[in-house]
């Protein structure tokens, strides 16, 4: 059964602030639920019954109501959704004059019903898409193998084909992230992008689109061919698809797609999920402006240093601590890190960093007796390298 009752005082005061006619709309059972006259609301309308039985409009002259209570000169005409009547439109006044209208105000509410139907279908499914993959999620501490491929097939995601993960994120970088507990209702925007998507990726093959907090979208595909290049394509073609899409709707969230490889197993798809997570991290957090990433791409690869897991981290955060508190620590490690970065080449660190090559020179010198390292060793430059990288980045973050 369709309810109307939560939009029926809007639907009244909005058309009959346009016709410049009272109205009123009672649902299915004859009570009152929006009316010109605030008096009526909750009271209830005898001539209901009548209407939803017959399915007809009714026309009630002034002389015909005088002995009728609460049933005003009009037209009483039924709301019709899925082939049975929902509630009555009344409009009052001379029948006469107030048929005119109402063909136009019954077929306006009859389609804010079906809108309303579509509406809270599509957000149902969403809703499913959403606990559908949090259990997926769970599968890691379950392991119940029998149990989960059950619950696979019966949304429409059969295992045993290699699937790809491929992540979309509509967040600006000042918003703040979100958890699956924080739950949202899925709104106008949120429905027709997860049509727009279902539409662009899904259309004949086995796949979902989940909606996840904070404004990201998981596409979970069948992909038979574990071509990257092919992927690239069709992410390019879906990033010019949904630019269009973002625009005539004058929504202005830049957007990134990341993806993974094929994979066969719930557990490969879900660290393809994580991988596609950490890509989209570190590609936000070096505000690269390609709108795909993937994190096997030796680029992205390269901004996420400072993520690698160093053995003895004690130690070498002891060394850190070193360099921290010699008087010249700080202009140490920057010109330690850039001599890095423009791939140990002297003279163009020295010519990046505003100072002699001799100066330079001296520097890392002075770095080295500190530590007590080669810096003639490229494993011991890269694992410095690396602990500098990774501790900045940590302060940073705190």
């Amino acid at each position: 059964m369709q309810n109307i009752g939560h939009y029926a005082q809007s639907i009244v005061d909005q058309f009959s602030s346009i016709l410049n006619i009272p109205i009123s709309i009672t649902d299915n059972e004859g009570l009152v639920i929006g009316s010109t006259d605030n008096k009526r609301l909750g009271s209830h309308h005898m001539a209901t019954a009548e209407v939803t039985r017959s399915g007809k409009m009714m026309f009630f002259t002034k002389e015909q109501t005088t002995e009728l209570v609460n049933v005003l000169p009009g037209i009483a005409a039924p709301l019709r959704f899925q082939q049975e009547t929902v509630g009555v439109l009344g409009l009052i006044g001379d029948p006469v004059k107030v048929e005119r209208y109402v063909q136009f105000v019954q077929s306006h509410i009859e389609m804010l019903l079906m809108e309303q139907h579509r509406s809270r279908t599509v957000a149902s499914q969403m809703e499913t898409m959403r606990d559908f993959f949090i259990r997926l999620l769970s599968y890691k501490e379950t392991a119940d193998f029998k149990s989960i491929h059950s619950y696979c097939e019966l949304h429409g995601f059969p295992l045993g084909k290699p699937k790809r993960a491929i992540l979309l994120n509509l967040l600006s970088s000042d918003e703040p992230s979100a958890s699956f507990e924080q739950t949202q209702l899925f709104n106008q925007e949120d429905q027709e992008l997860y049509a727009f998507l279902k539409n662009l990726f899904i259309k004949n093959e086995q796949g979902i689109i989940v909606p996840l907090p904070a404004g990201e979208w998981l596409i979970l595909v069948v992909d038979h061919n574990q071509d990257r290049t092919s992927m690239m394509k069709r992410l390019e073609l879906a990033s010019d698809k949904l630019r269009i899409f973002l625009e005539t709707r004058e929504i202005g969230k830049r957007f990134m797609f990341s993806f993974g490889g094929p994979s066969p197993s719930i557990e490969s798809l879900l660290e393809s999920y994580e991988d596609c997570r950490r890509a989209l991290e570190i590609a936000k957090r070096h505000q690269f402006q390609q709108s795909i990433v993937s994190l096997d791409d030796w680029s992205l690869l390269s901004h996420g240093v400072e993520e690698i897991i160093l053995p003895a981290q004690r130690t070498l955060d002891n060394h850190i601590e070193k360099l921290l508190n010699h008087v010249n620590g700080t202009v140490l490690i920057e010109s330690f890190l850039v001599y890095c970065d423009e791939q140990l080449n002297m003279s163009q660190a020295a010519r990046k960093l505003y100072i002699h090559r001799n100066t330079l020179l001296y520097r890392l010198q002075q770095l080295q007796e500190i530590l007590c390292i080669d810096l003639n060793s490229f494993k011991q430059c890269t694992l410095l390298y690396l602990a500098l990288k990774k501790h900045h980045f940590f302060n940073k973050a705190t």
